[in-house]
């Protein structure tokens, strides 16, 4: 069997590998596709060999180049040889953590028309807040609804972010509570994005200051964070329209795809944060945009925090 395995939740990426590595008596081969020394004849070498100690034989190839950007028609032609002919005991599996398989490749349409595909893409709102309590259940977690829903809230529909907070929390002696959560568990950048605005409607200069240095200091550059400012303001804007045009909380729900408790945070931030005042944010974030990649007048968080006091002021 091949296999081409990628998506956003490497958790997911990681529990399928281990899924189609369980047979004890199979032997495993790795493979890192982008290192320079990979070649693919000795990793068909590998598919086509038998193993002197086992029956079965388990190829994994990480990032295979192959399925990135076009490979040479020498190569193409001994991985089409294989793939339309693979060894029974031999279960071959390409996968990628950083989700950039191209399919429009040649050699992925190649290999994709013989291969199962599998994609560990984020869950949806409902079926993430399933996955949550069931993950919160098993490690045996004590945590009320509240605190679930801010956790869920947290990781946004984030698996392996879910599951990287959770191993924390089983440290936690006590009943997790609402500060524990916060002090302990870290936040997607989505929702970081989405407390600063919060904070930015508060006029909480520490808070927003805070969490501004944290965005900065996890992201490449200032354009990524106003990239992430921009879509949360937006996704405001597009609440305040759906709730101004009369639809109810369940009909912006159900179009929007968010999950109750984000709804109930949102409406809060629009009880201070009209339509036209997120408009006006757009552009001030829109000029910033377009400042900081003509002149690069925003290279350092210093600059940054300036136009943060100017929005604060206003």
């Amino acid at each position: 069997m091949i296999y081409i395995i990628s998506g956003e939740e490497q958790i997911f990426i990681k529990d399928k590998i281990n899924e189609i590595c369980k047979d004890k008596d199979a032997e495993i081969i790795r493979f890192d596709g982008q290192d320079k020394e990979f070649n693919i004849l000795e990793m068909l070498d590998s598919c086509n060999g038998n193993s002197l100690f086992s029956s079965k034989s388990i190829i994994l190839v990480d990032q295979p180049f192959f399925l990135i950007k076009k490979c040479e028609d020498k190569d193409f032609k001994e991985l089409e040889k294989y793939i339309n002919d693979p060894v029974y005991d031999t279960e071959l599996v390409f996968f990628t953590y950083e989700n950039n398989f191209n399919n429009k490749l040649k050699c992925y349409k190649m290999i994709s028309s013989n291969a199962q595909i599998i994609n560990c893409n984020s869950l949806d709102y409902k079926n993430f807040n399933n996955y949550v309590r069931s993950r919160i259940a098993e490690e045996k977690l004590k945590m009320n609804n509240e605190t679930i829903n801010q956790l869920t809230f947290m990781c946004k529909r984030n698996a392996t972010l879910l599951n990287s907070n959770l191993e924390i929390l089983k440290l936690y002696p006590d009943t997790i509570t609402n500060e524990a959560i916060s002090k302990l568990c870290t936040a997607s950048d989505d929702n970081d994005s989405f407390e600063m605005i919060n904070a930015l409607t508060n006029k909480d200069i520490s808070k927003t200051i805070a969490i501004e240095r944290k965005l900065l200091n996890e992201n490449d550059s200032i354009l990524s964070v106003i990239g992430l400012l921009a879509n949360q303001l937006r996704f405001l804007y597009q609440i305040s329209y759906l709730s101004g045009i009369g639809k109810k909380k369940k009909e912006i729900i159900e179009e929007t795809g968010i999950s109750e408790y984000r709804y109930t945070k949102a409406i809060e931030t629009l009880n201070k944060l009209n339509g036209k005042q997120i408009i006006e944010l757009l552009s001030e974030l829109s000029a910033l945009d377009i400042r900081s990649k003509s002149n690069n007048a925003l290279s350092d968080s210093s600059s940054f925090e300036l136009f943060i006091l100017s929005l604060l002021r206003k």
